[in-house]
């Protein structure tokens, strides 16, 4: 039988509310992009070609800056654009490359040359962040994976890439491919490729895995990890602690926010507890942890007058001391940042879903570019990223600036 949990904080005298989180301030100057697209290296034969690697790239990111969903749309932008445009991009021809040409270089292009350079372009953008506000809990990278459905339906070799997000401004930090579906293994190659010194990684409940934490702890990061059925024997341990006789008052630490919104109340109500010596056994050999925690999630549908309520267990290797109760739930709420401002608007906005290619690389490589165009947005500051691809179709030449190619023209 399951432990029955402490009372939430609801029935009890109100500790301190969440206080809000702050949106970031934007970064003003940033490293030209095309710079960084100019690094990847170009695998086709030097024979015979009409257009430089780093132009066809910088189109293609541009395309999609403006709204350009598929490859023929793509291939359309740059037909239908002034010369000088063109030019500025890098091409020595005022012809730009057809769709098939993009299709036969996309397919083979080195994706995981091209994931690098955009990586390292993202860290150069929050490097000097990083270095004003160190060490703080809006260092956090939110990591799960993504299926591209329309290549699955049509048996693409690879539908899936994890990607990490950054809480605070909302760039992709990195990508990897999903191989043979095993997600749990892409998170552990990506944790390999990242610096995670000094931040915090969030992850939903299937990668709460041993091999995932160590590799974490190993590279001076936190983590920050629900748990669930996946892992019977620690949840069992976590829920123990839970109970009134298991944890004294003066160990417990709790805090609650309440949301208005969407017709709907959500009252959320986070309860901390170090872990203590001696540990239950499933908890003393997990790699670094260091606090447990539950969350109680009521939602109240004022229209429908119906609620429910939910309970989630959690553990993480910050120390009460590096993150209380207020910080463990504004990094939990931070981690959802990756479903609402990268899938949800590859999705909507950029239609990756509805997208049908399956030849080669081609999937990944416009997965990753759209990802790289959504964070060049919010290196920005843009919010509602619909309306700025919209602008940017009667303004395409604002491109040139998103790319660092402004001072050139």
């Amino acid at each position: 039988m399951p432990a029955t949990p402490l009372a939430p904080s609801f029935a009890l005298p109100h500790p301190a509310p969440c206080p809000a989180q702050a949106e970031p301030a934007a970064a003003l100057d940033f490293p030209s992009l095309y710079d960084y697209l100019a690094q990847v290296p170009d695998a086709r034969d030097p024979r015979g070609l009409r257009h430089p690697l780093p132009a066809i790239l910088a189109l293609v990111l541009c395309a999609l800056l403006c709204g350009a969903r598929h490859l023929c749309a793509i291939a359309e932008w740059g037909r239908n654009h002034p010369e000088e445009l063109i030019a500025a991009l890098g091409f020595t021809r005022p012809k730009t490359p057809s769709c098939s040409t993009l299709h036969n270089l996309l397919q083979e292009l080195a994706w995981a040359e091209l994931e690098a350079q955009i990586r390292a372009w993202a860290a150069a953008v929050e490097a000097p962040l990083g270095a004003e506000h160190p060490q703080t809990q809006e260092e956090a990278l939110a990591l799960d994976g993504k299926t591209m459905r329309g290549a699955l339906k049509l048996g693409a070799e690879v539908t899936a890439t994890v990607t990490a997000l950054g809480h605070r401004l909302g760039l992709t930090a990195g990508a990897v491919e999903v191989v043979k579906g095993d997600e749990i293994a892409a998170v552990q190659t990506l944790l390999k490729r990242l610096l995670l010194g000094g931040k915090v990684v969030t992850l939903d409940a299937l990668h709460t895995q041993r091999e995932t934490a160590r590799l974490i702890r190993e590279q001076d990061g936190h983590y920050v990890m629900t748990v669930k059925g996946n892992q019977p024997e620690l949840r069992e341990a976590v829920e123990g602690l839970f109970v009134p006789e298991a944890a004294p008052e003066q160990e417990r630490e709790s805090v609650w926010e309440t949301e208005l919104g969407h017709g709907r109340v959500e009252n959320r109500w986070l309860l901390a507890l170090s872990i203590p010596i001696p540990a239950p056994e499933a908890l003393a050999t997990w790699p670094g942890a260091a606090q447990v925690f539950v969350v109680e999630r009521q939602v109240w549908k004022k229209k429908q007058r119906v609620g429910h309520r939910e309970l989630v267990y959690g553990i993480t290797s910050l120390t009460r001391e590096q993150a209380g109760p207020a910080d463990l739930l504004r990094l939990l709420r931070g981690h959802w940042r990756i479903e609402t401002r990268s899938h949800y608007i590859r999705d909507v906005t950029f239609g990756e879903d509805a997208s049908t290619v399956r030849t080669g690389k081609i999937p990944q490589v416009l997965a990753l570019f759209r990802a790289a165009a959504i964070s060049r947005f919010r290196a920005d500051g843009v919010t509602n990223v619909a309306k700025e691809t919209r602008r940017l179709m009667a303004q395409a030449g604002d491109c040139l600036r998103l790319l660092g190619l402004e001072a050139d023209n």
